[in-house]
């Protein structure tokens, strides 16, 4: 398992599918790429085709998880019992042998019900018990606890409830919708979790449609030879990630490595090389297909793929400082990628 993390270890940017770490420095402009590579067949593929279908037990899970996403927090009136799922706010005193014993006392403490944060039953014993009540539990350490003072000993709590507030799910009515979607009736609303549901699981099978032709056609791609330019500065560029990564968890290279179970440097250097060329045969098959088909990005897409991922909180420095690239030439490969992905679609047989 460690093994097949390496490539996500020294690329931490793998969006859109395709690992596309390397530098601004890496360009294949000014390469003749039927030079260095032999492309099969790329347009006509065989593809299998795919059927939609939601369910409603998936409308209701959906519906399900969004009354539970709007939930709110409540404060439970005085005098009503604890139920589980609560959090609590508690004063509680610990005494073993009528002695106070230390960790074992706090003074307002919130404690969600049924966290297991506490010894087996603490939490349990406040079920049913009310707001504002003043409970006394016996309870019994287990054998195995941390501290051995108190392991497998009697001890006593008295605890003081003094508030506690409930997660309250909004109940599933006509006025639910009204106030929290766009519809104005219940029927509409379903319709349009139907419809967010169907265009998820298609977008999931188009996406696997592509990789799978994607797949094709890099297999059926010979490389003649690989640009040493570009192939040095991939292999360097990971093995210093390598040190990097080392550096930041104050470990050697050598400890580094073992935690990817590499046992040698020749070893991490074979299949540094191997991920290597994979990357090099990638990025010219999509700069081949690319340039063949006149395949194009607009600067209002490429803006919007910046804008997503500084979003998502990569910013022109970490970007480059985790994968080589500066933002401009990531976005294009990534584009390009995407571009390339929609021609082997729009051009496969549907069987």
């Amino acid at each position: 398992m460690k093994r097949k993390l390496f490539v996500a270890a020294v690329c931490v940017l793998a969006m859109a599918g395709l690992t596309a770490c390397g530098g601004s420095s890496v360009s294949y402009d000014k390469y003749d790429l039927d030079e260095y590579i032999k492309v099969g067949e790329y347009k006509g593929l065989t593809v299998a085709g795919y059927k939609v279908e939601v369910t409603d037990d998936e409308i209701d899970t959906r519906i399900e998880q969004e009354l539970e996403e709007a939930a709110s927090s409540q404060e439970v009136a005085k005098g009503s019992p604890v139920k589980e799922g609560d959090t609590v706010n508690i004063d509680y005193v610990g005494k073993k042998d009528g002695k106070k014993f230390d960790g074992g006392s706090a003074e307002g403490y919130d404690l969600e019900i049924g966290s297991g944060s506490f010894i087996d039953g603490f939490e349990d014993g406040l079920i049913g018990k009310k707001i504002g009540d003043k409970v006394k539990l016996e309870l019994t350490f287990p054998e195995d606890y941390g501290e051995a003072s108190l392991a497998g000993q009697d001890v006593v709590f008295n605890v003081t409830i003094n508030s506690a507030t409930r997660m309250t799910v909004p109940e599933y009515d006509l006025d639910y919708v009204k106030n929290t979607t766009d519809y104005d009736s219940i029927a509409a609303y379903e319709k349009s979790v139907e419809k967010e549901i169907y265009k998820e699981k298609e977008a999931e099978e188009i996406s696997n449609q592509q990789t799978e032709l994607w797949s094709k056609v890099l297999e059926d791609t010979e490389v003649i030879q690989y640009p040493e330019k570009e192939l040095d500065y991939y292999i360097q560029f990971n093995s210093d990630q390598m040190d990097d990564m080392a550096e930041q968890y104050g470990v050697s290279r050598e400890d580094m490595l073992a935690n990817y179970d590499f046992g040698s440097e020749e070893e991490f250097a074979a299949v540094n090389e191997d991920s290597s060329k994979l990357r090099v045969k990638q990025e010219m098959l999509i700069e081949y297909i690319a340039d063949k088909e006149e395949l194009k990005y607009t600067d209002e897409e490429a803006e919007e793929m910046i804008a997503s991922f500084e979003q998502m909180g990569y910013d022109e420095e970490m970007v480059k400082s985790q994968t080589g690239h500066d933002m401009d030439s990531y976005v294009r490969i990534e584009l390009l990628y995407q571009k390339v992905l929609e021609f082997l679609l729009d051009n496969a047989k549907i069987k």
